[in-house]
């Protein structure tokens, strides 16, 4: 059993006994026709486990205020921030997010878009945005966009990158998602091959890539992956490498189209790739990850510097984007990342990775 004072790993190392698994079946039941006696286990077991992190939390205290979390949220940056610039339903549109986080006292955010480049909508944006702020007596926040790799841009068209250059604030270019087979292969099960590619049959680096990340290097942007397996992205970015570019990132790392293991997020680490911890993925449902214990986990193991936070929100059904990132700062420092932490993942690297001066 748990007892006061634990730290969160020493109550992920808790054994539960088989004697109580069978005491709980007494107790619990599950609306699952059919469940196998070896599965129902299994769920009682991390029913316990989730069941010993809240109680526990409890009992250690709350460790944090408001005021910490309003402190935190001040010179933040949110890397990945969906809008209303897609053609389909999203909560908010990008002024409207950018006026929150500017109240919030936030320091920047990066607009993405799935099939036109953000980048184009940056200039008018931060044009109201400033004027707003000035009648408001706020710091705006400074926008940055860029270009989504999927099939209404051309798929992988350097060309289609080299245009969004003279757009103010294009900073990304992100390898395809949606439109991508592997995407497809996840999402709706379509192995007919349609779909997008970043490497060819043998695993190699496509030649259209390979020019986009050239354009990357010659004019300091930052590559982002999509929606494919760890190996491919890897391919890609070792290119990218030799190639010279400077800023590369795993987007949302967990979710289930592109996921990473700790052991492969350690290994793009080491390459000086960063990281997303995706605000969407850890809070809301339905959870593409595994929520804020397995976030902590990431930050532990493969170390903070190396993350960038991005809400990934603009879902009409989820929280906005300044009130999950407050929720998703909140959680992170109740199960056990220190103030530190998610200073350095939601100011310190974020700036960096950006170009920004350390604020």
């Amino acid at each position: 059993m748990f007892k006061e004072g634990m730290t969160l790993d020493e109550i992920l190392k808790i054994e539960i006994p088989e004697d109580r698994v069978d005491r709980l079946k007494e107790l619990v039941s599950f609306d699952i026709p059919d469940l196998s006696d070896e599965v129902a286990r299994f769920l009682l077991k991390q029913q316990i486990q989730v069941v010993n992190i809240q109680y526990a939390r409890f009992l250690a205290g709350v460790k944090f205020t408001e005021a910490d979390v309003d402190n935190l949220m001040k010179g933040a940056i949110d890397i990945h921030a969906h809008g209303g610039s897609d053609p389909f339903d999203r909560l908010l549109l990008e002024d409207e997010i950018a006026m929150d986080y500017s109240r919030a006292g936030m320091r920047a955010v990066v607009f993405k878009t799935w099939f036109t480049p953000s980048a184009s909508r940056n200039q008018l944006v931060q044009k109201y945005l400033d004027i707003w702020a000035q009648g408001n007596e706020v710091e705006p926040v400074k926008i940055f966009g860029g270009i989504t790799l999927n099939k209404p841009v051309g798929g992988i068209n350097p060309d289609a990158v080299k245009r969004c250059l003279g757009f103010p604030g294009s900073k990304y270019v992100w390898m395809p998602m949606v439109d991508s087979y592997h995407h497809r292969r996840i999402v709706y099960d379509d192995w007919s091959g349609e779909g997008l590619r970043i490497v060819d049959d043998k695993g190699r680096c496509l030649p259209e890539m390979s020019e986009v990340l050239r354009i990357a290097a010659d004019n300091d942007l930052i590559v982002a992956s999509g929606h494919f397996p760890y190996v491919e992205h890897k391919a890609v970015f070792e290119e990218a490498i030799r190639l010279g570019v400077k800023r590369m990132e795993i987007i949302h790392p967990a979710h289930i189209h592109c996921k990473t293991s700790i052991e492969q997020m350690k290994e793009a680490a080491s390459e000086g790739i960063k990281l997303m911890l995706s605000g969407l993925g850890t809070t809301t449902f339905p959870q593409h990850e595994t929520g804020p214990v397995y976030a902590v986990k990431m930050i532990k193991e493969v170390g903070a510097r190396h993350f960038v936070y991005g809400s990934d929100y603009g879902q009409i059904h989820n929280p906005s984007h300044v009130v999950g990132t407050r929720w998703l700062i909140k959680l992170l420092l109740a199960y056990g990342a220190t103030t530190e932490e998610v200073q350095q993942i939601f100011q310190i690297s974020p700036a960096e990775h950006l170009g920004l001066e350390r604020g």
